[in-house]
């Protein structure tokens, strides 16, 4: 295993990918098990916050139906595609070209609610406190994070293995726990490797 994929990306390492237009991770649509808790009003209007957006599929797709949306990622290749995309449909949602953990003190208590996928397995492993703690500082009290986790199975990364002893313990003291199992609505590429978690911040 070389250094770069024990260590994770830097900042330059994913504009590379857009660069070059080397977006395997990306599904190109929304994830379903999103798409199924919306139908099914689990996830409710508000503020919503998209860490790691990336396209933003799932910024687009909420923004559609009237959430206000605000995406982040710092690829500068990933915020220009969003952003055109939004432009395109004359859609009002926020995208910053930012890093995660240093977002300002105004988005403390923001957020309604916040959508994770392909972000907690793309940062590197010792980052993921930082994570849970600036996804609690931002959140509501009582708001919600929805999560689609990535168990790979596999040393290294990124993406790096994320189980469901991972999630227990990272998360667990901040957040009840109301809800994680594998998800039976996966891409085909992800079958049987994602957890499905609902959590609400303490």
């Amino acid at each position: 295993m070389n250094e770069e994929m024990r260590n994770g990306y830097e900042q330059a390492d994913w504009q590379k990918h857009y660069d070059e237009n080397d977006l395997a991770w990306d599904l190109g649509e929304t994830a379903a098990p999103f798409v199924r808790m919306w139908e099914d009003q689990v996830i409710q209007p508000g503020s919503l916050m998209v860490p790691g957006c990336g396209q933003g599929h799932e910024v687009i797709f909420f923004a559609e139906r009237g959430f206000r949306v605000t995406g982040v990622d710092f690829s500068p290749g990933a915020v220009k595609l969003l952003q055109n995309s939004l432009n395109q449909k004359t859609l009002d949602a926020q995208v910053l070209h930012r890093d995660f953990f240093e977002l300002e003190s105004k988005h403390d208590r923001a957020y309604d609610s916040l959508l994770e996928q392909t972000f907690f397995c793309a940062i590197r492993p010792d980052q993921r406190p930082a994570y849970v703690k600036t996804v609690s500082r931002i959140l509501k009290p009582g708001g919600l994070l929805f999560g689609l986790f990535y168990e790979t199975g596999e040393e290294g990364g990124p993406p790096f293995n994320t189980s469901e002893a991972d999630i227990r313990n990272h998360f667990s003291q901040d957040f009840e726990i109301e809800r994680l199992e594998k998800c039976m609505l996966s891409n085909e590429r992800r079958q049987g490797k994602e957890w499905l978690a609902i959590m609400r911040k303490k």
